[in-house]
């Protein structure tokens, strides 16, 4: 009786952990049984798949992508993108089963889970499950414990790692080897390994990228940027909240709860390039075991299905956060909650996305040093009360590029608030900054970031995510040859082309505005012809160009007709973006300001 009882509870519990998918993950796959898996994906749902060979290895092998997506053979702008891959590391074969896992078990729920369903109908999933497929080869047959691609680097040594050739802080000799027989040898160069620049092309195609997950073993950890020093990126406090509450889901599955620190640095890793170029939320999950030593990267393969069924929990909080916008907060007036509200046309953003109608304050016109009411409305999609939803409101020095949270920001107040379904205002007290900004100007902005459990922003661009607002804050009298001054700079880690366009349909008849040519631009960058230059032509770059981490002030004048009352008032929207010079798709990232202007006397 005893024996039956036991049986019994067994069975219970393998059924409430069974998969639902068709793939078997009591053993390992090998390359060729992964191949197999991916088509036998494809064949049983035609209508949501499609496999694509995306690159391929330094010894000829394919890099394969299954692309889930309702309609998988079109590449829709409209959709996210939320990117799965596994295996920089050629030994840490559970993380291909989890890859593989994850692809089976969406499809097979989609049909049944309509929470699941309907995120996935807003993405495009795409899972890579070998990115070294050479090195994952060679642990088949010849070293169970290789961890580094097979280039033959000429001096009788092999591999380069793969997960240390990424361009964001390259060759960082605290964080990675330039000596070839090294487990982290670097490479000759940023990029210089095949594998890698597979996937660097390939994130770069997508249109609309929310989250990039890479997954390693082991330690049982869930990592984010930065990998290369321990010092904190921008965003992360948003980071953080997303990884806490990813340890949290895959905790409450078996039990086993995953740190969030590792303990060293790793430069020219994955998650800090994809961090540092798109801002869009890039996580690395150490998986199972948590043993020490080589044995570590082969835990037995009963240790697969629990690892990946804690691991799906995680992802499809992910998949939510990405594919459905559930509390939010208007861009600009016509903003729907679209991620992203705006994009750049080439003659300025689609929209004015840095003029939040749910941030305002009373009194609206800003005194220096004056206590006013901060309003911010919370926006509800659910058609549910949301409870324990955080309000994170800061104010920055606005800069084209703005970002929130971002290093410059200063917090003014952090609220945990029950949101209905009609949405709420919230209120909370700022003491306007005395003195002038980093421009010489009054002028501050207002950026909020909204979070919910299961609603996370994946980015700290504004544009690019509904749980994210902000607002420009700015009075400005103005007289005949008015002068207002725009300072820009180029936070990225690649020469950018900057554009500054000015939209002028808002003012009154008879004002301009005048921006001084290129040239004179150039000029006052104190630039001098240089290889950057050279390419700007080739590419046919039409605005200024910055140097990674250079400044400029761009003076604007305003003249007003002499005739003009006093008291009058306009907005001028100037849109700034960045656009990195490089060869083939270049992404602009930016943002503008609105500058409310007042005639005053002559």
């Amino acid at each position: 009786m005893k024996q039956l009882l036991v049986s019994v509870i067994l069975l219970s519990f393998l059924q409430a952990y069974a998969w639902s998918g068709i793939l078997n993950f009591t053993a390992y796959h090998n390359s060729a049984q992964v191949d197999a898996a991916l088509n036998q994906l494809a064949a049983t749902y035609p209508t949501m798949t499609q496999i694509s060979t995306i690159g391929t290895s330094i010894e000829g092998r394919p890099i394969k992508v299954l692309k889930i997506a309702t309609n998988p053979a079109i590449n829709d702008p409209a959709k996210g993108d939320v990117v799965f891959v596994a295996l920089h590391h050629a030994r840490e074969w559970i993380a291909v089963e989890v890859a593989l896992y994850l692809a089976d078990e969406m499809l097979a729920r989609y049909a049944s889970d309509a929470v699941l369903q309907a995120d996935m109908n807003n993405l495009q999933i795409w899972i890579v499950p070998i990115v070294n497929p050479d090195g994952f080869a060679y642990t088949q047959s010849t070293d169970r414990y290789w961890r580094k691609n097979r280039r033959n680097n000429g001096d009788g040594t092999f591999g380069v790692d793969p997960n240390r050739n990424w361009g964001y802080q390259w060759g960082l000799l605290s964080g990675s080897s330039a000596m070839t027989s090294s487990e982290t040898y670097h490479g000759t160069g940023p990029f210089s390994e095949p594998e890698v620049v597979t996937i660097r092309n390939f994130l770069q195609g997508l249109t609309n990228l929310k989250c990039f997950l890479t997954y390693h073993s082991y330690s049982e950890l869930f990592l984010r940027p930065w990998s290369y020093t321990t010092t904190d990126p921008p965003g992360e406090s948003t980071l953080r909240s997303v990884v806490q509450r990813s340890i949290a889901r895959i905790a409450a599955v078996h039990g086993h709860t995953y740190s969030e620190t590792i303990g060293y640095t790793s430069s020219g890793e994955a998650t800090d390039y994809v961090w540092n170029e798109m801002r869009s939320a890039p996580f690395t999950p150490e998986l199972r075991p948590t043993a020490t030593g080589f044995g570590g990267f082969a835990p037995p393969a009963s240790e697969i299905l629990p690892c990946c069924e804690e691991n799906l929990a995680a992802a499809t909080a992910l998949v939510h956060d990405a594919g459905r916008t559930g509390v939010w907060i208007k861009d600009y007036n016509g903003d729907t909650g679209a991620e992203p509200s705006a994009v750049w046309t080439g003659s300025g953003w689609s929209a004015a996305f840095w003029e939040s109608p749910d941030i305002w304050t009373v009194p609206a016109v800003l005194n220096q040093g004056a206590v006013v009411t901060l309003n911010v409305h919370v926006r509800n999609n659910t058609g549910v009360t949301q409870s324990n939803v955080t309000v994170e409101t800061y104010y920055t020095d606005p800069r084209i590029s703005l970002e929130f949270p971002n290093p410059d920001a200063v917090l003014i107040s952090t609220q945990i608030v029950t949101v209905p379904a009609g949405g709420t205002t919230i209120t909370m007290p700022w003491t306007v900054p005395v003195g002038t900004n980093s421009w010489g100007e009054l002028h501050w902005c207002v950026g909020v970031v909204i979070k919910h459990d299961q609603d996370m922003p994946l980015t700290t661009q504004v544009n690019r995510s509904s749980n994210i607002g902000c607002r420009n804050f700015n009075t400005t009298t103005i007289v005949e040859s008015n002068m207002l001054m725009v300072a820009a700079e180029n936070f990225l880690n690649v020469t950018a082309e900057l554009q500054v366009k000015v939209n002028e349909e808002s003012l009154p008849r008879g004002w301009t505005v005048h921006l001084p040519p290129l040239a004179e631009l150039q000029k006052m960058s104190a630039r001098e012809c240089c290889a950057s230059e050279r390419k700007a032509r080739l590419l046919n770059a039409k605005g200024l160009i910055l140097e990674p981490g250079q400044n400029v002030y761009i003076p604007v004048r305003v003249t007003v007709p002499k005739d003009s009352k006093v008291g009058t008032e306009a907005d001028l929207r100037i849109h700034g973006a960045l656009l990195p010079l490089v060869a083939g798709k270049r992404e602009p990232v930016g943002n503008g300001y609105t500058y409310h202007l007042v005639v005053g006397k002559h």
